[in-house]
């Protein structure tokens, strides 16, 4: 054990001592008989972008350094199937911080602007936490754009690393680097590669140009290609110290709050939005020298070895299986410990001032990702890696911690789950189901099916347990897989003799919906 100098020693002293009544409470409510009253709670959300679970230890993956989310998921629950109702950041985000799906949101893509289709009476996150008298603050992204969101922002009492909305009353403080932080080890932009570097500053220049007074989504979708050529090219080290890299600071910004909240003991919603593992996959040197390329194993689910699956489901699906997607897979791997550091560095700030006794933990990813299964990159498709996400509950006290959670989940679930924590009614027109009994009861029963929706609602998904079931507008096409049989979906059965029971069970289950699916309690 690492011994602590004076003012650390004396720092921690004070931290313990700050936060010990904040935690008596639950820490009773956590040894006495019953569940544990989390009205009183605080809630503490990690909502990162698009990071799989395919690249958790605690999900199986014996590479990828996790410590900190395995330690989390060894003290919560940890869901082994929950999954996203969009297959990008926009939708999938307007989705679970309004509890509606993308049918009802009119939000598909990450060019829907997000204000022009939702309801009116759409209710979001802070709106609905407004009625509890709890402090809320966010730090980093929540919604897709600022200027999309500006309603939903509105009302929170603090925002930080993200563009306050117009007539924000709330706080924006900042962060500032403390004095001594150590400089960053690399001075480039992108790559440290000197041919690299010059080549993606010269494409940016040009975009540049041609996005000058352009309105904001124009001018997004004109810089999307400098995030593609970016996302294969610029990748490895990013020449900074983690105290200086944004998730970096987002994380001690986020412990020096909650030191603050230990001082004042008023109840908090904090959410910290990571950006990493998005592209580009670039991490500090340190996380990256933690994967060898060569020591990559070759992606899973080979595209030669893929039956029946229409092309166009694949998305981007231009990803080899040589050294370039084992750099590119390094990369993703370091970026995910790097993050993983980050989160530690948030949990142990919340056991030094004594609140983790008295706080729920939430960690989710707002989509997966491809890491070059059936030649795919990034996201945009409805195959498992994309839909399925990483999502870890810690309750203190609650029943199920310490287990595996196997039924299925939405994240649509999510708002209503926050809301059944605090005892907030729930909007009537929600449309998912909270989650929280299953963190006192992993194995009760579900739902039955989770429902996801890409190109504008052109394509729809079901995942049951042991299959998923797709239809396609375009050409009428449809896949089917037996994720028990065929784990990795590389062969479509949808005109499988042997399954086409199962296939008109799928498309009657799509077709009636997600009321169908639910728990019969729940759908009465």
């Amino acid at each position: 054990m690492p011994t602590l100098d004076r003012r650390h020693f004396l720092a921690a002293m004070a931290a313990g001592a700050a936060g010990h009544l904040a935690g008596r409470h639950a820490r009773a409510a956590a040894t006495s008989a019953g569940p544990p009253d989390t009205s009183r709670m605080n809630i503490l959300v990690f909502d990162n972008e698009d990071f799989t679970a395919e690249a958790v230890g605690c999900y199986g993956n014996p590479i990828v350094k996790t410590p900190h989310l395995d330690r989390l998921a060894a003290t919560g629950v940890r869901f082994d199937r929950a999954y996203i109702q969009a297959p990008c950041c926009n939708p999938s985000r307007t989705s679970f911080w309004t509890g509606l799906r993308p049918e009802t949101t009119g939000v598909y893509g990450n060019s829907d602007a997000m204000n022009e289709h939702l309801p009116d009476w759409a209710v979001s996150l802070a709106e609905l936490l407004e009625t509890k008298d709890v402090y809320t603050a966010n730090i980093g992204k929540l919604y897709h754009l600022t200027s999309w969101a500006e309603k939903q922002l509105r009302p929170f009492d603090r925002l930080e690393f993200c563009d306050p909305p117009s007539g924000y009353k709330g706080v924006t403080k900042g962060y500032r680097i403390p004095p001594g932080t150590p400089p960053n080890s690399g001075n480039f932009t992108y790559s440290p590669d000197p041919e690299v570097e010059k080549q993606l500053h010269a494409l940016r220049k040009e975009l540049n140009e041609k996005a000058k007074g352009l309105p904001p989504l124009e001018r997004w979708t004109v810089t999307r290609r400098l995030g593609w050529e970016v996302s294969k090219r610029c990748v490895g080290d990013s020449g900074k110290v983690e105290e200086r890299e944004a998730d970096g600071q987002k994380a001690r910004l986020a412990a020096q709050m909650l030191r603050e909240f230990a001082e004042t003991d008023k109840q908090f919603f904090l959410s910290v939005g990571f950006s990493r593992p998005h592209t580009p996959l670039i991490a500090p040197k340190k996380y990256v020298d933690m994967y060898d390329p060569d020591g990559m194993p070759p992606p899973k689910a080979p595209p030669a070895e893929d039956r029946g699956i229409p092309k166009f489901a694949k998305g981007v699906a231009d990803v080899d299986a040589g050294h370039g997607a084992a750099k590119l897979i390094a990369s993703y791997y370091a970026c995910a410990s790097f993050v993983d550091a980050q989160v530690g560095l948030v949990l142990d700030a919340l056991e030094e001032t004594g609140l983790a006794d008295n706080t729920i933990v939430i960690f989710f990813g707002d989509h997966g990702f491809h890491l070059g299964e059936h030649g795919c990159w990034s996201k945009y498709t409805l195959f498992e890696q994309v839909t399925r996400v990483p999502l870890l509950v810690r309750v203190p006290g609650a029943a199920g911690n310490g287990q595996v959670c196997r039924r299925i989940v939405e994240m649509v679930d999510l708002l209503p789950t926050l809301a059944d924590f605090w005892n907030i009614p729930v909007p009537e027109r929600v449309e998912g189901m909270s989650f929280a009994p299953l963190t006192a009861d992993p194995a009760r029963p579900w739902k039955k099916a989770a429902f996801t929706a890409h190109h504008t609602g052109k394509a729809r998904s079901v995942r049951t347990e042991r299959y998923r079931y797709t239809e396609w507008e375009r050409d009428g096409a449809v896949e089917l897989y037996d994720l028990q049989e065929d784990p990795l979906e590389q062969v479509n059965r949808a005109d499988d003799p042997a399954l086409a029971g199962v296939r008109a069970e799928h498309a009657r289950l799509l077709k009636a919906g997600w009321k169908a699916a639910l728990p019969p309690a729940a759908g009465t």
